[in-house]
């Protein structure tokens, strides 16, 4: 992009609509963004990050419940699965975006060695080694993480904790009519 066609570009447009450089260069950041939000919360424990890196009116979508506003979710939720998985590791597989988006697939692993607070209750330490993944969507604006989608598997997670029989749920069958 030239700086003709850059200074031609309004002032409250994000640079990542008009290609380029910048567009990469803003693309990186909040590549970096997404990654240190999950080495910095829930690898480190440094929960004050979620106010660096993320909008204190960003909204959070998870599975099942209501969107919701601001930080301090994120905060519990790292501090909750911190205090049951104290080793807990944080590996990030992959990770791509485009526009103001960024997609990243990571896994947590470690030792549920502290209560674990689940929707159900609590489920004491069980001394298992315990490895899940989740997938993240966050929208960037502003140099901040603007709104969030995320979806763990849970399922794996409660089987590795002896919540769920051997095998997980039961397959469902499709009806016999569904693919004709």
């Amino acid at each position: 992009m030239t700086q003709t066609e850059n200074a031609a570009q309004p002032a409250d447009e994000p640079t990542w609509r008009h290609g380029g450089a910048a567009a990469d260069d803003a693309l990186d950041a909040c590549k970096q963004r997404s990654q240190r939000l999950y080495e910095e919360i829930f690898g480190k424990g440094n929960y004050a990050a979620a106010d660096e890196l993320m909008s204190p009116d960003i909204i959070n979508h998870g599975p099942g419940t209501l969107p919701v506003t601001g930080t301090a979710g994120i905060k519990q939720q790292a501090e909750r699965l911190r205090a049951a998985i104290p080793d807990l590791r944080i590996t990030l597989h992959d990770q791509f975006g485009e526009g103001d988006k960024v997609v990243c697939r990571w896994t947590g692993s470690g030792t549920h060695s502290g209560p674990m607070t689940l929707p159900t209750g609590i489920v004491a330490a069980t001394g298992n080694l315990v490895s899940f993944d989740e997938i993240r969507i966050d929208r960037h604006s502003g140099g901040k993480i603007a709104e969030s989608w995320w979806i763990p598997d849970r399922f794996t997670l409660w089987a590795q904790l002896g919540l769920l029989p051997p095998g997980g749920p039961a397959a469902a069958q499709p009806p016999k009519d569904a693919c004709r």
